[in-house]
């Protein structure tokens, strides 16, 4: 409020209701949990769990979203899905699958974060299993480390570097001209990378 108020120029990165006359770049979420929940689909996983942080998040209510509706496009049971909100953190992670296996494992893991996946990746082979034989893990984000776990993890990116440059040429227009200047939205599409965990 208090920037919309005083007419000083800003862009939201990452998130994107704020405000209907806010500049804002963010990730298609949506698109990235169908992409995440089509792959693991495509590769036979039918009982798949999806870990997620805060469900208060648009961010996280919007992967969900699109990982809904990849079971509904595929026709798979609505029970073979769970989505686990409040996983914060690798330890919350690690927590939480620990707890999962206890039970009965699951075909794979959808996680959002990839530090987040370093935790489940700790209990499931701790607990003796293989990744991706007895579970498939999928993260997101790309971070530079993924591609350094072990097995090397299969996420989807979101470019954090075009993300900034979309945010950078915003307040560049707004600056140069701050009194003419028109909201704009920038969604980039997430980017599906295939490693060796699923």
């Amino acid at each position: 409020d208090y920037l919309v108020e005083r007419k000083i120029p800003f862009v939201i990165v990452g998130r994107d209701n704020v405000y209907e006359a806010t500049s804002f770049v963010n990730l298609d979420n949506v698109k990235a949990g169908y992409l995440g929940a089509e792959h693991l689909i495509k590769r036979k996983n039918r009982s798949i769990r999806f870990f997620l942080g805060d469900k208060n998040f648009t961010v996280n209510q919007d992967r969900a979203k699109g990982f809904i509706q990849a079971f509904n496009d595929y026709h798979i049971e609505s029970e073979l899905r769970h989505i686990d909100y409040g996983i914060m953190n690798p330890e919350f992670a690690y927590e939480k699958m620990k707890n999962i296996l206890e039970e009965e494992a699951p075909d794979a893991l959808f996680v959002s974060g990839d530090q987040r996946a370093i935790g489940a990746y700790h209990a499931i082979q701790e607990k003796g299993l293989k990744i991706p034989r007895d579970i498939a893990v999928l993260g997101i984000d790309n971070i530079p480390l993924s591609e350094y776990y072990y097995p090397a993890l299969t996420t989807i990116s979101q470019s954090v570097r075009k993300m900034a440059e979309g945010a950078i040429k915003i307040l560049d227009q707004q600056l140069k001209d701050p009194e003419n200047h028109k909201s704009q939205r920038i969604i980039f599409q997430p980017k599906l990378i295939i490693r060796n965990s699923t």
